[in-house]
């Protein structure tokens, strides 16, 4: 059976993402009549709306003009939160480009990754990083030049390449052309191998940005706690906007809001909760490891939290009892929501007058969902499968993929998700178990392909295999590995060495915290398949002899 979303549809407006966020904010938040007051701010900048809407149109001017980016080419941004990262990729977009976001802690062989699929005109990025974007143009066999390198804050700056003339504005009026077009491309590990670019039209994003605002009118309770409070509130940005959590529900969505963001670069708890308590933050986007820390952590009890109205925590799963624990000590909702890159991202929420425990909450507007088994067979409530969904936040599709496409979205429209779960019977969703292989490390995902892939590689290991494994202290799951030395190659210190070596190929996040351990053997079918399951089940049992 398909399961209906509870909210009535909404219409989704035929327009590019830049269009539909200046005339937003112009016309349905405090900022469009006062334009002057802060609407980004950091430590080291705040920028009014004004302030920020100039910049935004002269360095789409400086692309246009300046760089030659037009209609199709693709910008790569490789940067850290920044009061500036809405207005470079707004104006690409307006110019007629494609943003791709990249983790700014990837190695230059993750980024030749991306470079390589994207065919990227330019990259712009941090000064300290440039020698590894040179190193991964250089590994892509990329075109890109050194002087469409450009910085934020070092030599080849971008506000060198800010313009005050006319440049072709690219606009899009109907359902096919904001369908169809890219606004984002962002990053999500298969099931196994290499990271795929994920197409994200204007139409997705637009469409994800209304779906949470017609759920979030739909909260009572939300609606009457913001009825007491400031005419501008303000929510904290800490989740990286490279991450689609990140660039559409806080970047996007808390603007398109009225929200003044307080941007954080990288999170570090005890500023979070200064910022908190300096700025009476309304809002917080979480993810399971910082509701764990402010659970917790005597750091957060030196700091009054009170003014934060709602949490929502998402990317990763939220146990029943984390839930229940941090709505308890920290006095606020806790709310789980449900989605993917695939999704842009938001599926599910659950709202503050209704906190299901266990539940990512019901589905938005204008989607559908369906559980299916092994077989394709549509299940009932709370039988469970496959989440499948569809709706116009669905993705367009990997890019350079059409094969993963075909088999992740179906002749009717519904993205497969890997996840396992079940819909109750008033149709709020549960996520059991991951289909897919992906390892989540605070929200971020780890395809354990590619690890296995670096380890072989090392000159001591005939084979190896990857897992998560769940830490309880931090919340959240953590890669193990396992390897097989090759003969004679055993020796004292081999397995830091492995560690140091792996460590200096990856981005912080990918790293072997779980540890690794030295096997006989990685269990296999007869086919070859790695049998993770079999590694996974024996890390269970030493688990449970613990306890």
């Amino acid at each position: 059976m398909l399961f209906h979303s509870p909210f009535p549809s909404i219409p989704i407006p035929s327009v590019d993402l830049p269009t539909f966020f200046f005339d937003t904010i112009a016309k349905r938040t405090v900022f469009g009549r006062k334009p002057e007051i802060p609407f980004l701010i950091s430590e080291q900048k705040t920028l009014s709306f004004a302030e920020f809407e100039k910049f935004t149109y002269a360095f789409a001017s400086g692309l246009a003009n300046n760089t030659g980016l037009k209609h199709g080419d693709t910008l790569l941004v490789v940067l850290p939160n920044t009061v500036y990262y809405p207005a470079i990729t707004l104006a690409a977009q307006m110019a007629g480009g494609v943003v791709c976001t990249a983790n700014p802690q990837y190695t230059a062989r993750e980024l030749a990754h991306q470079l390589k699929l994207i065919e990227a005109r330019a990259v712009i990025t941090i000064g300290s990083k440039v020698t590894a974007i040179k190193k991964a143009v250089k590994l892509a066999e990329s075109s890109i030049p050194d002087s469409f390198i450009f910085t934020l804050d070092s030599e080849n700056c971008i506000f060198d390449v800010l313009s005050a003339k006319p440049f072709p504005r690219i606009y899009l009026r109907t359902k096919e052309e904001a369908g169809s077009t890219i606004a984002f491309i962002v990053f999500s590990s298969g099931t196994s191998g290499n990271p795929k670019g994920v197409m994200l039209s204007h139409r997705n994003v637009v469409a994800n940005i209304l779906q949470n605002g017609a759920f979030d009118n739909t909260d009572v309770m939300r609606a009457k706690r913001f009825t007491e409070i400031e005419e501008t509130p303000h929510a904290l940005a800490f989740l990286p906007f490279f991450h689609i959590y990140g660039l559409t529900c806080v970047l996007h969505y808390q603007l398109c809001s009225g929200y003044a963001l307080v941007v954080m670069a990288q999170f570090e708890l005890e500023k979070f909760c200064q910022l908190v308590q300096k700025y009476r933050v309304r809002a917080a986007l979480l993810v399971p490891p910082v509701t764990l820390g402010l659970t917790k952590s005597p750091v957060a009890r030196k700091y009054d939290l009170s003014s934060i109205v709602f949490a929502i925590s998402g990317a990763a799963p939220f146990s029943r009892e984390l839930q229940q624990e941090a709505q308890k000590v920290l006095g606020f909702p806790v709310c789980q929501g449900y989605g993917l890159s695939e999704t842009s991202p938001t599926v599910a929420r659950a709202t503050m007058s209704d906190v299901v425990y266990g539940s990512a909450g019901r589905i938005l507007c204008n989607m559908s969902a369906k559980v299916i088994d092994e077989n394709g067979k549509e299940l009932g409530p709370g039988e469970v499968g496959e989440l499948c969904y569809c709706g116009p936040n669905i993705m367009v599709g990997y890019l350079k993929s059409p094969a993963a496409t075909a088999e992740s979205i179906d002749s009717d429209g519904y993205l497969h998700t890997g996840d396992i779960g079940y819909i109750d019977k008033d149709g709020y969703n549960y996520i059991t178990d991951r289909k897919k292989e992906l390892i989540k490390y605070k929200g971020f995902q780890i395809p354990p392909a590619e690890l296995e892939g670096l380890l072989t590689d090392h000159p001591a290991v005939l084979d190896a295999a990857v897992i998560g494994i769940y830490d309880d202290a931090q919340a959240t799951e953590v890669p193990k590995g396992f390897v097989v030395i090759r003969p004679g190659a055993n020796k004292p210190g081999i397995v830091d060495e492995i560690h140091s070596w792996l460590s200096s190929r990856v981005v912080s996040y990918k790293r072997l915290r779980g540890g690794i351990e030295i096997v006989d053997a990685i269990p296999k079918s007869t086919t070859g398949k790695i049998l993770r399951r079999i590694l996974k089940e024996r890390e269970l049992q030493k688990r449970m002899a613990k306890l």
